[in-house]
């Protein structure tokens, strides 16, 4: 009878050290989770990088997919430019919301 008891306590003991190992261990640890993604790189906010919407921004012409592509790639930019004295007189203008809207950018109303 001595014998059951002993294992009994054993067995006890066993599983609340198991319990408290396993609070002690951080969930992260026991649930199994995706790494979070990359971060997406920061466009270099440098009007040069608008090279080939020169002609589309002074001249009002349809803008190329090349001017698009770039245009979509800085427009977290846009307000930068626009608080950019020498800059804000093109970034401003009509041509600039003519090729904002040809390639389907967003222009910003709201700028912080």
């Amino acid at each position: 009878m001595m014998k059951n008891f002993f294992g009994y306590a054993a067995a006890v003991a066993a599983m609340a050290a198991i319990s408290l190992l396993l609070a002690a261990v951080p969930p992260t640890l026991v649930k199994a989770q995706s790494p979070p993604p990359p971060p997406s790189p920061a466009p270099n906010c440098s009007v040069s990088e608008l090279s080939s919407c020169t002609i589309p921004f002074t001249s009002g012409s349809t803008p190329t997919p090349k001017c698009c592509a770039e245009l979509k790639q800085q427009q977290p930019c846009f307000c930068v430019y626009l608080k950019d004295p020498s800059l804000a007189q093109f970034v401003n203008s009509s041509n600039a919301r003519k090729i904002a809207a040809s390639c389907n950018v967003t222009y910003p109303t709201n700028c912080p």
